[in-house]
């Protein structure tokens, strides 16, 4: 069915000019100080209602309408200053955090970009290690969806809100508020029905922030809190059926219908958010007046491995400290601390003892280490029974790495999880070499 066309809104183009040319009128006749909207209402002979549906640029008006305030500036209304608006095209992104200071991720975007415009992905998540970035990403990129999508919807799952709440405030925005509580089904499975629906009718982006926050710790990674089993239909449904829109997760591990369903060339996709690079980094970095060498910023960086939300952290504390030295703060051979600290923790209580017990081992070998190597040194045998689904759910938590030699944890993580390992016994778990090996590097 065509969209209906009503009114036209201004442009970004025209909005700027207006602005503009309404700053030097307010500079010439009116002492610098801003025209309020009953002064422009009496200059451009229209009422302060519309003047600010004017200016909010998301609502039609008439054609007259921007020429009655565009002639009350001497401006000549080009074309370019105004389009014709889409009725369907909405957003709700309350939720969603700003980004005016965004750094880098431009491979990222380009990414994501390609995903959801032109390989139509389904459901897309962005996983990584808490910090790194998924939340600033994917508001960016919601940002940079704005005319390619009908809705676009932020919905943060921070406080854990049930999947029926969820569902309700989905379909009651997507359905323009024809669609009232009272009135919808009572399963949820039926309302999951109906909101596939509206992605069928709609081409709709959503996003789930912080999706972690519904799923359970101590136990395998991508399991469900007890009475939120239901995202997982969700996930699993939206990922499976056909429909034109995409729903995008951001969370620290991966829910278990994700790592069935995903797929290098399925309508499913996994991006895993490393850190930025030293580039992104070190504009992080010098935004808080840090001073320093190449090499010490090089050092800094790669000690968190490019962790935005570390490099702020770290960074408030050597302005506070240190007078913004790199050098003096990289003397105290110490990187974790405070909400470093609180951030590691958060994710490594969240594991189950196996997974624990694994970390461990990796943390005081410090090196990249095989498969066979793992099997061969551990020697308690339900870790050795379970050590392949124990590094699987390691790796669906983003807290351990796999490069071509083998598996290792990052610099802070190793420091981390060394710094509580007394917590852990050692002589059940380990072989009398990793023992010594222990010893030798600790």
């Amino acid at each position: 069915m065509p969209r209906r066309k009503r009114g036209v809104v201004l442009t970004a183009e025209g909005l700027k000019k207006f602005q503009e040319v309404k700053h030097e009128f307010e500079f010439q006749n009116n002492f610098g100080k801003r025209f309020t909207l009953e002064e422009l209402s009496q200059r451009v002979n229209l009422d302060a209602i519309t003047i600010r549906k004017v200016l909010n640029c998301t609502k039609g008006v008439d054609k007259r309408t921007l020429e009655s305030l565009f002639l009350g500036f001497h401006i000549d209304l080009c074309e370019s200053y105004y389009s014709v608006p889409d009725c369907n095209r909405r957003q709700d992104l309350r939720e969603a955090v700003c980004v005016s200071a965004f750094h880098g991720r431009r491979q990222e975007l380009n990414i994501l970009d390609k995903w959801l415009s032109n390989d139509c992905s389904r459901l897309v998540t962005i996983i990584g290690i808490g910090g790194v970035g998924k939340t600033c990403l994917s508001s960016k990129l919601a940002e940079l969806m704005q005319d390619k999508f009908d809705c676009i919807i932020w919905r943060s799952l921070r406080d854990a809100p049930s999947i029926d709440t969820l569902l309700i405030s989905l379909i009651q925005f997507l359905s323009e508020e024809k669609e009232t509580e009272i009135e919808l089904p009572e399963k949820t499975s039926d309302k999951i029905s109906l909101l596939i629906d509206y992605f069928r009718d709609l081409r709709c982006l959503v996003v789930f922030d912080n999706v972690d926050t519904v799923l359970r710790g101590g136990s395998r990674a991508g399991q469900y809190l007890s009475g939120y089993e239901e995202y997982g239909e969700l996930f699993e449904r939206v990922g499976e059926l056909d429909h034109q829109s995409c729903l995008l997760l951001t969370t620290r591990e991966k829910p278990k219908e994700v790592a069935f369903l995903e797929g290098e060339t399925l309508p499913v996709r996994t991006l895993r958010l490393g850190g930025l690079n030293e580039t992104e980094g070190k504009e992080i970095l010098k935004s808080k007046g840090l001073k320093g060498s190449e090499n010490e910023f090089s050092t800094l960086i790669k000690l968190y491995t490019g962790n935005a939300l570390a490099l702020k952290i770290v960074a408030t504390t050597i302005k506070d400290l240190f007078n913004g030295h790199i050098s003096k703060f990289l003397q105290q051979e110490t990187t974790v601390f405070g909400e470093i600290r609180d951030l590691l923790e958060q994710q490594f209580e969240r594991l189950s003892d196996l997974e624990k017990d694994l970390m461990y081992w990796l943390a005081i070998n410090q090196e990249p280490v095989t498969l066979y190597e793992l099997r061969k040194d551990l020697v308690t045998s339900v870790l050795q029974l379970n050590l392949l689904e124990t590094l699987e759910s390691l790796e669906r938590r983003s807290l351990m790495e796999q490069n071509i030699v083998g598996f290792t944890l990052q610099p802070v993580v190793i420091e981390y999880v060394t710094s509580i390992r007394c917590q852990i016994p050692i002589a059940p778990l380990y072989s009398s070499r990793e023992i010594l090996v222990s010893t030798t590097k600790g």
